[in-house]
């Protein structure tokens, strides 16, 4: 049985399958869940010179961890009856995956919960999908998620 399950959730399609089969699985086997949204501030920090020009960076970056707040206090009111927390974190200067993978680790979660996007090309080709990333580097277990 599991004892901490961290799911990442970014309130694409597919994370909230994920939410909702890390719900379920927390249910029945009594787990702790740590709900986790990355803030991704990297696609201002890549091109930072640019958008430095047309907008403040750091009103942008609080920008985004507000809206992660936003989406993790929302996420929260579907664990009823859980013991339930959530967790933004950032990913300063660092992937998405390493920054879960990483948190997973601190926290001692024994599985990890992240939705699968299924999607193809070059730059997946290339990097891998944070899930997949994922599930390369983390000590727990990790369940990848599929649109259902």
């Amino acid at each position: 049985m599991y004892k901490k399950i961290l799911v990442a959730f970014d309130d694409s399609e597919t994370s909230r399958c994920a939410l909702t089969e890390a719900l379920h699985i927390a249910r029945t086997s009594g787990a702790k869940l740590y709900i986790t949204h990355v803030a991704d501030e990297t696609l201002l920090n890549m091109h930072g010179r640019t958008f430095s020009t047309t907008l403040n960076v750091d009103h942008a970056i609080a920008a985004i961890a507000e809206a992660g707040r936003k989406l993790l206090d929302d996420a929260l009111q579907s664990a009823a009856g859980i013991d339930a927390e959530t967790v933004l974190l950032e990913a300063r200067q660092r992937r998405v995956s390493e920054t879960l993978a990483e948190k997973a680790k601190e926290l001692g979660v024994d599985l990890i919960v992240i939705g699968r996007h299924g999607h193809r090309g070059l730059a997946t080709l290339i990097l891998g999908s944070v899930a997949e990333q994922l599930a390369k580097m983390a000590d727990a277990s990790v369940l990848l998620v599929r649109k259902h």
